[in-house]
């Protein structure tokens, strides 16, 4: 008896050391914030603006794409990638191929006269444990010096996508807008994203559909933890209309982060949909570098979304125009 509890002792005492050195490699693994040592200046800088006309989507690899040419406003897209508080700017596919999903410049759905930004979205492309999903999105990556974000966009959601509203799921898994602060994927500890979706809050069929934006932190092997939470009901997402969008995120903790965003549908007024004083950032961050990872523009949702519109063939997919983003700069509130 006692030479089988020996056994059981040395076993349990060699798992605790097992456990010990997989948290230490995780831990050291983990690298600080990217930039965490850079010095940032806070003046207001204009870094890029674009109207999409006269430029081309081009493959750079096998999932990303670059856009090129000199935009009707006399916009370089060249020296997008030059600017020194960028790392790189590609659209991001993940996985899959053209027949499944992709960006173009294309006619305005409204006006023949004018060149748009389109992401679309066929069928799931990405395999992810046991399902699949289907992502398009402008990566702003690596970046340094970005505490301060601003953001002005033109949004077209195409009129297919209302019939999302005569599903029978709820939609919490549609991203338009995704920030991150730190990013997992790139090693960083402590990550935090905001996300700007497009919601569904009730089961079967609804009369109207909702913008909603959720921060929340990576708790590695459970996946995420919402920090907060904020879904206007007040203004029902119109479909088949041009919405000026105007986003801000400034990092900080739950005392001086803040998260703004503001819409103009065409011949309509500004409505203020989100003004959040919290946490931009993991509430345990220690060494804040700003947004290294921003997916600036995105299309991005669940296996099951996508094959429920393609098999009702309806059209899964968005437009952009007019983008302009800034740093260390604020909105007019």
């Amino acid at each position: 008896m006692k030479s089988k509890r020996k056994v059981i002792s040395k076993l349990l005492n060699n798992f605790s050391v097992i456990l010990f050195i997989l948290f230490l490699l995780s831990f050291i693994s983990c690298k600080k914030s990217l930039n965490w040592d850079v010095e940032c200046d806070e003046i207001e800088e204009q870094i890029f603006t674009t109207d999409f006309s006269n430029t081309v989507v081009y493959e750079i690899g096998k999932s990303r794409d670059r856009i090129r040419n000199v935009d009707t406003t006399q916009n370089d897209w060249d020296l997008l990638l030059s600017h020194n508080c960028v790392g790189d700017f590609h659209i991001s596919y993940e996985d899959g191929t053209r027949d499944q999903r992709y960006a173009e410049i294309c006619t305005d759905p409204l006006n023949s006269e004018n060149e748009v930004l389109k992401f679309k979205i066929l069928e799931p492309h990405i395999r992810e444990g046991d399902h699949k999903k289907g992502r398009v999105q402008a990566n702003l990556n690596d970046n340094k010096c970005i505490k301060e974000f601003y953001q002005t966009v033109r949004l077209y959601i195409h009129p297919d996508m209302e019939y999302l509203k005569q599903w029978d799921e709820k939609v919490h898994w549609l991203s338009f807008f995704e920030f991150w602060n730190n990013a997992n994927f790139a090693g960083e500890r402590n990550p935090f994203r905001i996300t700007v979706s497009l919601f569904k809050t009730e089961e079967g069929p609804v009369e109207e559909m909702y913008f909603a934006v959720v921060g929340d932190r990576d708790i590695r092997l459970g996946g995420w933890d919402p920090v907060w939470v904020e879904i206007n009901e007040d203004f029902a997402v119109p479909f088949g209309v041009w919405l000026e969008i105007e986003l801000y995120l400034l990092e900080g903790d739950e005392n001086s982060g803040h998260f703004y965003m503001s819409v103009k549908p065409d011949g309509g007024e500004k409505i203020v949909l989100f003004d959040v004083h919290n946490t931009t950032q993991h509430p345990r961050e220690k060494y804040p570098d700003g947004y290294t990872h921003i997916n600036a523009l995105k299309l991005y949702t669940s296996d099951k979304l996508i094959e429920f519109m393609s098999d009702n063939n309806k059209n899964l997919e968005i437009y952009w125009d007019d983008w302009t983003f800034y740093r260390n700069k604020k909105p007019n509130m």
